[in-house]
């Protein structure tokens, strides 16, 4: 019993070393990449952000996408936006390029999971055809990262597209909170895993926004047609009266 005890335990941990070898191949881009949202649909919904801001004559500022992953997301917003004869807008990407933190195993999500490493994301937005010279990557946690220092060394300044991809609810309200200074007159908000957590009955993207609509009276939203039934967005406007 004892020897058969051992050989399974050899076995689990042969699995485990796999399993973290896969992970890591993959992370840097040696094996096959499924993207993780649908890349058509949400095209879609990008022209639909960009014309929904066109149409009440906004000044676009920077594209802030708080989850990179490989970068799926921000190549189809980079052709959208070219698409609108907006290139020189500015991609900023907020990412740990480590996957998923610590505290995600306690808010139904795996810890590393959805990694890639910086260079395997830059390799992917290059192939995608998105230009290095309007892409900055942020890596680290967010609680390290999202910081007045961070928007002061990126010059950072008005937020017309923001996309929170980062799935789980301290993420999502650290991404928020930093935004709410940067949402100078109007911006959409595309929040890619709305319903995923609701789903599992936890608290998730959409509890983060609730709080930062009770927090921040002075937003006005509006919703509009996501591109999957667990995706929202909004179209959010600064009022420069708070009524009550």
């Amino acid at each position: 019993m004892r020897r058969v005890a051992k050989q399974l335990l050899q076995s689990v941990g042969l699995l485990g070393l796999a399993r973290r070898a896969r992970q890591a191949l993959l992370a840097e881009g040696w094996l096959e990449w499924r993207p993780l949202l649908p890349a058509g649909p949400f095209s879609a919904s990008c022209a639909l952000a960009i014309e929904t801001l066109g149409a009440h004559g906004h000044e676009f500022g920077d594209y802030l996408e708080f989850g990179v992953s490989r970068g799926t997301s921000m190549s189809c917003m980079y052709q959208a936006l070219c698409r609108a004869g907006l290139a020189h807008v500015r991609l900023i990407g907020f990412d740990s390029f480590k996957g998923m933190p610590s505290e995600a195993a306690g808010q139904g999500w795996a810890p590393g999971a959805y990694a890639s490493t910086m260079g395997a994301t830059r390799r992917y937005l290059k192939r995608a055809g998105v230009d290095a010279a309007n892409v900055r990557l942020v890596k680290g946690w967010f609680r390290d990262t999202l910081t007045q220092q961070t928007t002061a060394r990126l010059g950072l300044c008005k937020a017309s597209l923001i996309m929170v991809d980062c799935d789980i609810y301290t993420a999502s309200k650290e991404a928020l909170w930093f935004c709410e200074p940067l949402i100078a007159d109007r911006a959409v908000i595309i929040f890619d895993d709305w319903g995923w957590s609701a789903d599992r009955g936890e608290a998730g993207e959409r509890e983060a926004f609730a709080e930062f609509r009770e927090a921040f009276p002075q937003f006005a939203t509006q919703p509009l047609p996501a591109y999957i039934p667990q995706a929202r967005m909004f179209l959010v406007t600064r009022s420069t009266v708070v009524s009550g």
